[in-house]
């Protein structure tokens, strides 16, 4: 709180220096709790896994952009159709109201 204050959404996931603190220092030359940033080794593998993730993650974002697009398709077919289903109705109802008519028509001359 002293470094990023209260509001918990200013505040950092993860912070080394007061990981370092909270764990008063480094013994043996590691501090409890985190893998040994000096080993190169560690760190490259870190950054291996952290690449390799990230491919994964455009992946799976690729892929949920797709099926989003392929959904917005589907659901402007469906307005489509909506669209036209009613318009066929109105025609319906209005030539039902002009057959209606002539029938009244008729009926009243006979």
């Amino acid at each position: 709180m002293e470094k990023y204050g209260e509001d918990c959404i200013q505040q950092s996931i993860f912070d080394q220096g007061l990981w370092f603190r909270a764990a008063r220092g480094k013994k043996k030359g590691k501090v409890y709790g985190l893998s040994n940033f000096s080993d190169p080794y560690v760190r490259d593998r870190e950054d291996h896994e952290i690449e390799r993730l990230n491919v994964i993650i455009q992946e799976i974002v690729k892929e949920k952009e797709e099926e989003k697009e392929r959904l917005n398709g589907i659901i402007a077919g469906l307005v489509m159709e909506k669209e036209k289903d009613k318009a066929e109705k109105e025609a319906m109802n209005e030539r039902m109201t002009n057959i209606e008519s002539m029938l009244k028509l008729r009926f009243q001359k006979i």
